[in-house]
């Protein structure tokens, strides 16, 4: 029989949807409080799971009453103790090595470089091996944590006196500095299988580190028939193939297209896209990242990827929360707009914190990138002018 321990991060996933055949099978610890748990064999939030070792030894324990057939996660920090776990009790599933190579970006781009393009980087010990970097690359640099997300903590370093000011903060253990690429920057978002392959590719609409500078984010997705998201889609299998990779997994590349027409990668991660990305792939496509994630990393059947072509495709922009109480706006009043949300976890005062940050987002269509361009300014436009 499948018994299955879940480590989960998503809010709003729902496991009793996503695995009814086994819900009564399902041990789920959760970041958060979830909603249709009745049916499952076990369900506990765990605060500040991601930090506290509960999961993981409660998981063990139960192990050694009823063997689990598989332990899955949605959560990259997750990524690398459900490995552990899944090797010591001989479970099937990405291998330690693997996850650490997708999580640690200076082993993710030491194993990557054999087969794409990737900046100029260094792991960062003292700040000697950070002046080094400069004096050998010259400004401006990047410097961030070695296992964040969401373009959380990273610095630019555009001259001396942005060294001086990074020098009066607290160092930390877990850097590397990378030399800046100028250029647009994409994503590709996948989910891979024996006998299943689903690829999406997607510009951001502004750099995610725009957000620390009051910058809107989000994304538009390019038609699959697009001849440069074939050439995306080839560089992330070319980035793949430099990777030990798990027989079913989730993929979510970030790619700089540079001014010169090069490709060079930014970061790739064994796990689905956060912010809209499921959202817009499930309006254009059907497919729920998620969901199918999941069951092909247990076993299960999903339904194929789609074979024609999307009638038409989606973005998204948040607003950023304004750091100051301000009117939420409603809905834009544009038949295009497929979907709108407020954050109700926002307070009024709320800063960004991560790229991913937001006081509310819209979803438009259209009939190809440019148009969902168009639309996503002109949503844009209207929600701050209507936020005072």
């Amino acid at each position: 029989m499948t018994d299955i321990a879940v480590i989960n991060y998503n809010p709003r996933l729902d496991y009793q949807a996503v695995f009814p055949e086994l819900a009564g099978r399902l041990h789920v610890f959760s970041h958060h409080e979830l909603k249709n748990t009745e049916a499952l064999a076990r369900y506990e939030y765990v605060e500040n799971c991601e930090a506290v070792p509960y999961a993981e030894l409660m998981i063990r324990r139960l192990a050694r009453e009823k063997p689990f057939t598989h332990i899955i996660t949605d959560n990259e920090y997750d990524l690398e103790r459900v490995a552990r776990m899944r090797e010591d009790l001989g479970i099937p599933g990405q291998s330690s090595a693997s996850a650490r190579s997708f999580r640690d970006k200076v082993v993710m781009k030491e194993v990557a470089g054999r087969t794409v393009t990737t900046p100029r980087f260094a792991r960062l010990h003292t700040i000697v091996d950070l002046t080094d970097f400069i004096d050998e690359c010259a400004y401006p640099v990047v410097v961030k944590p070695v296992k964040q997300g969401g373009s959380r903590d990273i610095t630019v370093l555009r001259g001396e006196d942005d060294l001086i000011e990074f020098t009066r903060r607290a160092w930390r253990e877990d850097l590397m500095v990378e030399e800046f690429v100028e250029g647009r920057m994409y994503h590709i978002d996948a989910v891979l299988a024996d006998g299943y392959r689903f690829v999406a590719s997607s510009r951001y609409l502004r750099s995610c580190l725009g957000v620390f500078s009051g910058q809107n984010n989000g994304s538009l997705q390019l038609r699959p028939d697009d001849p440069f998201a074939r050439r995306l889609e080839e560089f992330f299998d070319r980035v793949l193939d430099a990777f030990d990779t798990p027989e079913a997994g989730a993929y979510h590349l970030e790619v700089f297209h540079t001014p010169e027409d090069e490709l060079v990668l930014c970061e790739i991660a064994s796990r689905v896209g956060g912010d809209r990305i499921p959202a817009l792939t499930r309006a254009t496509y059907g497919v729920d990242l998620h969901a199918v994630s999941l069951r092909l990393m247990c076993g299960l059947p999903v339904d194929p990827p789609p074979a024609a072509l999307p009638a038409e495709v989606h973005g998204s922009v948040s607003i950023l929360p304004q750091g100051r109480p301000v009117r939420i706006p409603g809905r834009p009043p544009f038949p295009w707009v497929r979907h709108y949300e407020v954050n109700e976890q926002a307070g009024p005062d709320a800063v960004t914190l991560h790229s991913a940050s937001h006081l509310c987002f819209v979803i438009v269509a259209g009939a190809d990138t440019a148009e969902v361009e168009r639309r996503l300014f002109e949503a844009e436009a209207w929600l701050m002018a209507n936020l005072d």
